[in-house]
């Protein structure tokens, strides 16, 4: 502010001052300083002073501009509101005041005016603005904001953002105009920030109905160390349904599994609370998913049951079991199914017509999932065949078995009593039976052996019944395998007979290993007591015995330890079915002498993708036994096993043409067993179909831009990028409201008059003069 007259000659009037004083020679000295007082004040209303205040003559405008983006959330917003009665309060008649907000894009909340927005109306622009909170555009705010000011005024645009731009340059859109635009940015302080937001949401664009769809929240958090917090879920109107998880420092993935029910379109909202109890955090993430009918799988197996086909069925996929042969009469309708998947088939099982069709259909887009054994990829009927250049492996002849090792003899002793016909599980869902894992785990010991080894086995219920003689591997192989499927549950229990007549045989086979495997829930008509004898004789012949109690109740567990341990053998109590076949498996291995054989390997992962989503390496089970393959050029290792120097696929996939091809060399009831009781065995088979279906699954979120990527990389406000910006174009960092107002050079500044203060003063003074004057002596 400065001070002026407009006749500085008058000013030699204030040497009058002293006359006028000395012509009162009444009254006090009070007197004489309000005369003197007074004529000073009359003497700079004749020369006309005035004050020249620093204010932009035709007013100011200032445009509020609002970072709206995910790193800031309502911290931008909220600081404006705050600010803005300040700003009122400061304006002048003359002055307008606006408001514009941004993110990925930038709108006008409100044009300038002197009437500016009240902070609740504010808000309320801004949440209706419908910006994109994924990115910063900093560049665009000012773009827009700049032009909004009347020509008449001084502009200045007070910005409300963390400093953090992913699109466009702010310090270049700046320097566009001439003279520039101050800019005046408003740090936010870090601890308004939000400490974690959704950054995207990542599903299928697609989903079957009934099926568990791998949902997966992409989750940024600030915090420099693990948090806890809760993700809530809601789909369409339903209730929410809450998730906990602990957020790393940066990204992390949170599963959201959803079930989808009923054919359309179903909406999904994510919202996160960090901590677990707070309100929900801005930033909510929302998408669309198209639910179709369940997919339709076709599976052909030579046995009578797929664990494959049981596991999908679960799953809410709609499975149809078939003998390889019935395909023949299925290749006309073909373009009907989604997925066909071969379980562990010979080259020999299928009809020739078959495999041409199948080709082409695959190529034009088909699915198909080929899984077994050496059964199937050991089979020199494939290697010429049209199913070979489909798959992402080469077909290999399996390793035969090790000349060195001496063939063992084996019995089975399996226990039919009808208690056999119960579950472990509380839900057992067709999976559960005690009698359907005995099958599976009496057909996954054979898988072990030599066609030189000894196999026989023995059921009994209230007596024995002899399935397959003591015979080669290689001769009785067949028969046995199809009387252990057929083997039903019923009848009493007692296996004394049975055991005695296993002892029988494996003598008689002369053979040095003799062994056997007794499978019982455990309850049996006799005494332990007549066990002594039978137990005595099975340790004189050599004969180990291995016993498997099946069930969580206790009764007979002494005794049939005491069975074991007598003979040399082992105990295991298995209180859920579901671990029995790789139990029988190690058992059989450790007897089993072959140097470098390819056994209990545990699984890896390679190029993990939607397939394997949510399944982590530490909890995937060991394979007992696999086939041998080659992963071919341009296929994906999904999960591999370590064979020495090679690293055998386990999980190959790959694109042929237009259709989707994958292959899992191991046979479910056998060599693989143990996955088949494995809790996240319905789920790695449900991604896989997901996966292989025709147009797949892919992400529904936004397509992750490189700009948009970066948007909350950086933690707190960008202090140097605003304080460039504020040097750039003469504006300040964190000013206060009366500096943007304050007129700057080259801008004309407001003069005012003092004669409306200085005459009213005057009459003041006189008057005190006078009264002063009048109470003197």
């Amino acid at each position: 502010m400065t001070f002026g007259v407009l006749a500085p000659r008058m000013l030699l009037l204030l040497f009058l001052v002293p006359l006028v004083v000395l012509a009162g020679r009444r009254g006090t000295a009070w007197a004489a300083a309000l005369r003197a007082l007074a004529a000073v004040g009359l003497v700079l209303v004749l020369a006309g002073a005035y004050v020249q205040r620093s204010r932009p003559s035709g007013g100011a405008c200032v445009v509020l501009a609002v970072d709206m983006s995910a790193s800031v959330a309502r911290a931008g917003i909220d600081a404006a509101a705050r600010m803005l009665p300040t700003i009122a309060h400061a304006l002048r008649p003359q002055d307008v005041v606006g408001a514009v907000a941004f993110g990925g894009n930038a709108r006008v909340l409100s044009p300038p005016s002197h009437e500016p927005p009240t902070p609740a109306a504010l808000v309320a622009a801004a949440d209706s603005a419908g910006l994109d909170p994924d990115a910063s555009n900093l560049a665009d705010a000012l773009a827009l904001a700049t032009p909004l000011c009347p020509d008449t005024t001084q502009p200045a645009i007070l910005l409300f953002s963390d400093g953090q731009e992913t699109r466009g340059s702010a310090l270049a859109e700046a320097s566009v105009t001439e003279p520039p635009v101050p800019v005046f940015p408003v740090a936010l302080p870090e601890t308004e920030l939000p400490r974690a937001t959704i950054r995207r949401i990542l599903a299928p664009v697609r989903a079957p109905e009934h099926v568990m769809v791998p949902v997966e929240a992409v989750v940024e958090s600030h915090a420099p160390a693990p948090a806890d917090a809760t993700l809530v879920i809601a789909a369409d109107d339903g209730a929410p349904r809450e998730v906990a998880a602990t957020l790393l420092p940066g990204l992390t993935l949170v599963a959201l599994p959803y079930r989808a029910s009923g054919r359309g379109r179903h909406r999904l909202d994510a919202a996160l609370r960090v901590p677990p109890d707070d309100p929900p955090l801005p930033g909510a993430a929302h998408l669309a998913l198209e639910v179709s009918g369940a997919p339709h799988v076709l599976v052909a197996s030579e046995r009578g049951s797929s664990v494959i086909a049981t596991v999908l069925a679960g799953r809410g996929l709609d499975v149809e079991l078939l003998a390889p042969a019935a395909l023949a009469q299925r290749v006309p309708k073909l373009d009907r199914e989604d997925v066909v998947v071969l379980d562990d088939v010979g080259r020999g099982a299928i009809p020739a017509t078959v495999l041409a069709p199948l080709a082409r259909w695959v190529a034009g887009g088909g699915a198909l999932l080929v899984t077994g054994g050496p059964h199937l990829f050991g089979d020199p009927g494939w290697a010429d065949s049209a199913l070979a250049p489909l798959l992402p492996v080469e077909l290999l002849s399996q390793e035969p078995e090790p000349k060195e090792r001496e063939p063992i003899a084996l019995e089975l002793v399996i226990d039919r009593s009808n208690s056999m016909g119960y579950s472990t599980r509380p839900d057992p869902s067709g999976e559960g039976e005690k009698m359907e894992y005995a099958r599976r785990a009496a057909l996954a010991v054979l898988d072990q052996l030599g066609p030189h080894d000894l196999a026989g086995a023995i059921a009994f219920d209230s007596q024995p019944y002899e399935l397959g003689a003591l015979l080669p591997v290689a001769d009785g192989r067949p028969a046995l395998v199809a009387r252990i499927r057929a083997l039903q549950h019923g009848g009493g229990t007692d296996f004394k007979e049975a055991l005695d007549m296993a002892r029988r045989g494996l003598v008689a086979s002369s053979r040095r290993v003799r062994h056997i495997i007794l499978l019982t829930d455990g309850d049996t008509n006799r005494r332990a007591d007549d066990h002594l004898d039978l137990i005595a004789a099975l340790a004189r012949d050599d004969v180990t015995v291995t016993t498997l109690r099946i069930g969580s109740d206790t009764v007979n567990l002494e005794l049939l330890k005491q069975i074991s341990s007598e003979t040399g053998g082992e105990f295991h109590h298995v209180a859920d079915v579901a671990a029995l076949p790789q139990l029988m498996i190690r058992d059989t291995r450790r007897l089993i002498d072959s140097p470098g054989s390819m056994v209990n390997a545990p699984a890896r992962l390679g190029e993990p993708g939607p397939i394997l989503a949510g399944l982590s390496e530490d909890e995937l089970p060991h394979v007992a036994r696999w086939a041998t393959t080659r992963l071919k050029p341009d296929a994906q290792l999904r999960l591999y096993l370590d064979a020495g120097s090679r690293h055998d696929p386990l999980l190959a996939t790959w694109q042929y043409e237009l259709g989707r091809v994958a292959v899992v060399p191991v046979d479910f009831q056998s060599g693989g067993a143990e996955w088949a009781g494995w809790e996240g065995f319905g789920k790695l088979w449900t991604q896989l179909v997901l996966w292989a279906l025709p147009q797949a699954a892919e992400a529904a979120s936004r397509p992750a831009e490189d700009d948009t990527a970066r948007e909350l990389r950086v933690v707190g406000p960008n202090r140097p990028l605003l304080q460039q910006l504020a040097a750039a174009t003469g504006g300040v960092l964190d000013a206060t409201p009366e500096a943007v107002l304050t007129a700057r050079p080259g801008v004309e500044r407001e003069s005012a008059p003092l004669a409306p203060v200085l005459i009213p003063l005057v009459m003041l003074l006189v008057l005190g003069d006078v009264a002063l004057r009048q109470r003197a002596p």
